[in-house]
């Protein structure tokens, strides 16, 4: 609660800095979170493509703190998106929000696309359970995430379909590139992925870089594993990209577990080649 309320204030800050003085402020930065971050966006037009993600799309509330994988893809590779975006979000809670229900009615009929930015918080949530226990915590985790993001997919398509007719829409979720534990915090009490947080809950690794390139890798195995059961789902690695295993590089990342602005330019570039087959934007 205490990192949100930093974040708010900071994002509030931005937008009095930056927006026309004419209008206000308060219910420009409200919009604004409201649609980016819930879908519920007023006058949208409908996009060809949809978007639900956590911090790796939308560190801040919609605004450009650090440019993530969201604002590059609109700025430098002309998509239009709806979506639901934020720092924090998990699968559970999209699925239990109904977010997709909510993209799915902002796209409109015409969107054929959803990219899924999911899954790191899943797994990275109250780690003091990974204690004396890591690898029955893991698999039930990842049992979790599999139920949950087939659930997603499944009841996403249906209502599509029995709302707009036509085709099942296609779903792009991304790996995570490699975190790197020994990066310091850019909020000191927000410290999730890093080692000062893992010893902080008492969770004593050996090797902390080992640790989150293993889980890493797992997770990516879990994605490929899905998308070989739910055929409306495309897995995109973006591993390997900031440097390798078993730690992206210090100068690529922002903190543990999140790039700086060029970090997220190299995997953005990435990412938009690799669906550009798929939802024909960008080049």
């Amino acid at each position: 609660m205490k990192t949100l309320k930093i974040f708010l204030t900071i994002g509030i800050s931005f937008v009095l800095i930056h927006c026309d003085t004419k209008k206000d402020p308060l219910a420009d930065f409200e919009s604004n979170l409201l649609c980016t971050s819930f879908a519920v966006c007023n006058g949208e037009t409908p996009a060809r493509t949809g978007i639900i993600g956590d911090s790796w799309t939308d560190l801040l509330f919609g605004y450009p703190f650090v440019e993530t994988l969201r604002p590059q893809l609109e700025n430098r590779f002309q998509y239009k998106f709806v979506g639901a975006t934020l720092g924090g979000k998990t699968i559970q809670q999209v699925v239990s929000q109904g977010l997709q229900f909510q993209v799915i009615d902002q796209g409109g009929a015409d969107m054929k696309v959803i990219l899924l930015s999911l899954g790191g918080n899943d797994i990275q949530a109250n780690l003091a359970e990974y204690i004396g226990n890591v690898d029955a915590v893991q698999a039930q985790r990842f049992a979790t995430i599999k139920a949950n993001l087939k659930q997603l997919i499944i009841t996403g398509n249906a209502y599509k379909i029995s709302k707009f007719g036509g085709a099942p829409l296609k779903w792009i979720i991304h790996g995570y590139d490699y975190p790197n534990p020994f990066m310091t915090p850019v909020i000191a009490s927000s410290d999730e992925g890093c080692k000062s947080k893992f010893d902080r809950v008492g969770l004593v690794l050996p090797d902390a870089a080992a640790f989150t390139s293993t889980q890493l890798d797992a997770f990516n195995n879990l994605l490929v594993d899905i998308t070989r059961e739910e055929p409306n789902l495309i897995y995109v690695d973006l591993r390997n990209t900031l440097g390798g295993k078993p730690s992206s590089r210090p100068e690529f990342m922002l903190d543990c577990i999140h790039a700086n602005n060029l970090g997220y330019t190299l995997l953005t570039d990435k990412f938009a080649r690799a669906i550009y087959p798929i939802t024909n934007v960008g080049f």
